[in-house]
């Protein structure tokens, strides 16, 4: 019985929204009966409350642990995950909490999967448009429509499979190319990075297959997972993130003859492409230069 009292005053605590007095008495309940779900996703949301994350978390997950059929446990998860923006996780926590018993009769998870799928889906929106801009300045107005193409096609993979797709070279052939050739070449190249050897190999072969084309514009798509070489994450001045090999992403690289290389690394985080980061000078592009 006492934490059953413990726990009814914890609830009228958090009605009165005196948070920090809230989760101490869940505490205290916990310690009475320390496999009650409930006491978790109390003080989860009591500590949520306090913006104490990682212990709502950490509550959140003994909830689900102690109870894993519970909508509330996920629920609990999810919030704190939309509270600190990872909202594409929290989407999938609550999709898979509305699919639990009680789960489809909860309101309020319901509103939540609803606003959350508009949220993601304008945020999806908003990177594409920002990548797409990118390229398209970068590789001219000939080439502009081919560099949108091609960041939109990026990003629907990346959604799909997140850095696990091989990496591609598409190439805009220039007026005096071959009548037969495509308006637009792509170009596979699942090994190209995995050794020094191989990546000479290729940029050897693509500088002809440039040249053959009279390319104007090059467009490389490059996930890092397929990069054995070369590894400009690790070098001084890396400016998107740690530079650790689990940091999973994309490159993007654009060569316009006559022009600039332009680079962006985009970070991937289950399957949800993060902010493009700009790749200053020469030292992070992971392609060399293809176009005479």
């Amino acid at each position: 019985m006492a934490a059953a009292s413990f726990k009814d005053q914890g609830n009228e605590e958090f009605k009165k929204e005196n948070y920090l007095k809230a989760a101490a008495l869940y505490t205290q309940a916990i310690k009475e009966d320390p496999k009650n779900a409930v006491l978790y996703s109390n003080r989860s949301a009591a500590l949520l409350k306090l913006n104490k994350v990682t212990k709502a978390l950490e509550d959140a997950e003994t909830c689900i642990t102690l109870k894993p059929d519970w909508e509330k446990g996920f629920f609990r998860k999810g919030a704190v995950l939309e509270a600190t923006e990872k909202f594409a996780e929290a989407l999938d926590v609550y999709q898979h909490a509305s699919k639990l018993p009680g789960g489809e009769a909860n309101k309020e998870l319901a509103h939540k999967v609803r606003s959350l799928s508009k949220l993601t889906k304008s945020k999806a929106q908003q990177k594409e448009e920002t990548l797409e801009a990118s390229l398209a300045s970068a590789a001219g107005p000939a080439a502009a429509a081919l560099a949108k193409e091609v960041a939109a096609q990026a990003l629907e993979l990346v959604a799909e499979k997140g850095d696990e797709f091989p990496p591609g070279l598409h190439f805009m052939p220039g007026p005096s190319a071959e009548s037969h050739e495509e308006k637009e070449t792509h170009i596979q190249a699942e090994h190209a990075f995995a050794s020094p050897e191989l990546y000479g190999d290729f940029v050897n072969s693509m500088r002809g297959t440039a040249e053959r084309l009279d390319a104007t514009v090059a467009i490389a798509v490059v996930p890092k997972a397929h990069v054995g070489y070369p590894q400009v994450w690790n070098r001084k001045g890396w400016p998107a993130g740690r530079g650790s090999k689990g940091d999973k992403g994309v490159f993007f690289q654009v060569e316009a003859r006559g022009g600039a290389r332009h680079a962006w690394f985009v970070p991937v985080l289950d399957k949800a492409a993060g902010k493009p980061v700009a790749l200053p000078g020469d030292d992070f592009l992971v392609l060399q230069p293809l176009l005479r």
